[in-house]
Protein backbone atom coordinates (compact mmCIF):
# COMPACT_ATOMS: atom_id res chain seq x y z
CA UNK A 1 0.00 0.00 0.00
CA UNK A 2 1.13 3.38 -1.01
CA UNK A 3 0.12 7.12 0.84
CA UNK A 4 1.54 8.99 -1.79
CA UNK A 5 2.22 9.16 -5.37
CA UNK A 6 6.28 9.04 -4.93
CA UNK A 7 5.98 5.41 -3.88
CA UNK A 8 8.44 6.47 -1.06
CA UNK A 9 6.53 6.35 1.97
CA UNK A 10 5.51 2.69 1.06
CA UNK A 11 4.23 0.53 4.30
CA UNK A 12 2.91 -2.61 5.44
CA UNK A 13 0.07 -3.29 8.02
CA UNK A 14 1.08 -6.19 10.73
CA UNK A 15 -1.53 -8.91 11.02
CA UNK A 16 -4.16 -7.76 13.59
CA UNK A 17 -8.28 -6.88 13.35
CA UNK A 18 -9.78 -5.16 9.98
CA UNK A 19 -8.77 -1.73 9.14
CA UNK A 20 -11.12 0.84 8.83
CA UNK A 21 -11.60 2.26 4.96
CA UNK A 22 -10.09 5.36 5.37
CA UNK A 23 -7.26 7.01 7.39
CA UNK A 24 -7.91 9.12 9.86
CA UNK A 25 -6.22 12.39 10.74
CA UNK A 26 -5.20 11.01 14.19
CA UNK A 27 -4.92 7.87 16.58
CA UNK A 28 -6.67 9.37 19.55
CA UNK A 29 -9.87 10.42 16.79
CA UNK A 30 -13.36 9.47 17.89
CA UNK A 31 -15.17 9.70 15.09
CA UNK A 32 -14.81 8.57 11.23
CA UNK A 33 -17.03 10.00 8.32
CA UNK A 34 -17.17 7.10 5.89
CA UNK A 35 -18.83 8.40 2.30
CA UNK A 36 -19.50 4.96 0.44
CA UNK A 37 -20.74 3.46 3.78
CA UNK A 38 -18.77 -0.11 5.45
CA UNK A 39 -19.09 -3.55 6.10
CA UNK A 40 -17.74 -3.30 9.99
CA UNK A 41 -20.73 -3.47 12.59
CA UNK A 42 -20.96 -1.89 15.95
CA UNK A 43 -18.79 -3.69 18.55
CA UNK A 44 -16.41 -5.03 16.35
CA UNK A 45 -12.56 -4.48 17.19
CA UNK A 46 -11.07 -2.66 14.28
CA UNK A 47 -7.40 -0.80 13.49
CA UNK A 48 -7.75 2.96 12.80
CA UNK A 49 -4.69 3.91 10.90
CA UNK A 50 -3.03 7.30 9.67
CA UNK A 51 -1.32 7.55 6.37
CA UNK A 52 2.05 7.70 8.20
CA UNK A 53 1.49 3.41 8.68
CA UNK A 54 0.26 3.86 12.27
CA UNK A 55 -2.20 1.96 13.65
CA UNK A 56 -4.07 1.17 16.54
CA UNK A 57 -6.73 -0.97 17.89
CA UNK A 58 -10.02 0.72 18.79
CA UNK A 59 -13.71 -0.74 19.32
CA UNK A 60 -16.79 0.38 17.74
CA UNK A 61 -19.36 2.15 19.95
CA UNK A 62 -21.71 3.66 16.96
CA UNK A 63 -22.10 2.98 13.36
CA UNK A 64 -24.99 5.23 12.17
CA UNK A 65 -26.00 5.11 9.01
CA UNK A 66 -26.64 9.12 7.44
CA UNK A 67 -28.71 10.63 5.43
CA UNK A 68 -26.97 13.48 2.51
CA UNK A 69 -29.33 16.56 2.53
CA UNK A 70 -29.01 20.34 1.25
CA UNK A 71 -28.15 21.23 5.01
CA UNK A 72 -25.20 18.39 5.64
CA UNK A 73 -25.15 15.16 6.90
CA UNK A 74 -28.31 13.90 9.02
CA UNK A 75 -28.75 10.61 11.09
CA UNK A 76 -31.29 8.12 9.53
CA UNK A 77 -32.54 6.70 12.72
CA UNK A 78 -34.82 8.53 14.55
CA UNK A 79 -33.08 7.55 17.75
CA UNK A 80 -30.09 9.56 17.21
CA UNK A 81 -31.51 12.77 16.06
CA UNK A 82 -28.94 13.91 18.96
CA UNK A 83 -26.01 16.89 17.77
CA UNK A 84 -23.14 15.23 16.38
CA UNK A 85 -20.13 17.54 16.99
CA UNK A 86 -19.26 17.33 13.04
CA UNK A 87 -16.30 20.02 13.41
CA UNK A 88 -14.57 17.46 15.14
CA UNK A 89 -16.12 14.60 12.82
CA UNK A 90 -14.43 17.04 10.16
CA UNK A 91 -11.44 16.93 12.03
CA UNK A 92 -10.92 12.96 12.91
CA UNK A 93 -11.63 11.93 9.58
CA UNK A 94 -9.63 14.21 7.50
CA UNK A 95 -11.97 16.25 5.67
CA UNK A 96 -12.67 20.41 6.21
CA UNK A 97 -15.97 21.02 7.61
CA UNK A 98 -17.22 22.97 4.25
CA UNK A 99 -16.49 19.76 2.66
CA UNK A 100 -18.50 17.52 5.17
CA UNK A 101 -21.45 19.82 5.22
CA UNK A 102 -21.60 20.52 1.86
CA UNK A 103 -21.48 16.69 0.88
CA UNK A 104 -23.86 16.57 -1.37
CA UNK A 105 -22.20 18.80 -3.74
CA UNK A 106 -19.12 16.92 -3.14
CA UNK A 107 -17.20 15.40 -6.36
CA UNK A 108 -16.68 12.66 -4.33
CA UNK A 109 -20.60 11.73 -3.59
CA UNK A 110 -22.40 9.43 -4.69
CA UNK A 111 -26.23 8.96 -4.70
CA UNK A 112 -26.42 5.26 -4.67
CA UNK A 113 -24.10 4.70 -1.51
CA UNK A 114 -24.97 5.30 2.25
CA UNK A 115 -22.30 7.43 3.92
CA UNK A 116 -21.96 5.97 7.63
CA UNK A 117 -20.18 7.99 10.64
CA UNK A 118 -18.31 5.51 13.21
CA UNK A 119 -17.94 6.68 16.67
CA UNK A 120 -14.81 4.84 18.29
CA UNK A 121 -14.17 3.43 21.82
CA UNK A 122 -10.76 3.44 22.90
CA UNK A 123 -9.43 0.99 25.17
CA UNK A 124 -7.73 2.39 28.38
CA UNK A 125 -3.94 2.19 28.64
CA UNK A 126 -2.67 1.19 31.64
CA UNK A 127 0.60 3.82 31.84
CA UNK A 128 3.40 2.47 33.73
CA UNK A 129 4.67 4.24 37.50
CA UNK A 130 7.60 4.93 38.49
CA UNK A 131 7.64 2.01 41.27
CA UNK A 132 6.95 -0.27 38.11
CA UNK A 133 9.50 0.99 35.31
CA UNK A 134 11.87 0.88 38.52
CA UNK A 135 11.37 -2.97 39.38
CA UNK A 136 11.12 -3.63 35.70
CA UNK A 137 14.96 -2.20 35.50
CA UNK A 138 15.71 -4.18 38.62
CA UNK A 139 14.86 -7.81 37.36
CA UNK A 140 16.72 -6.99 34.24
CA UNK A 141 19.76 -5.90 36.42
CA UNK A 142 19.03 -9.01 38.46
CA UNK A 143 18.88 -11.48 35.45
CA UNK A 144 21.99 -9.96 33.67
Amino acid sequence: MSCCSGGYCQFKFPEGPPLVDNAVSNLDATYQFLPYGTLLQKGEVVRIWMESGKAKAVFIEEKIPLQITENGPVALDAEDVQDLPWQLIALDSGFSYEDLMDWKNHPLYSPNETAVLLKFNHPIEIKPSLKMVLLKWLYKIRNL
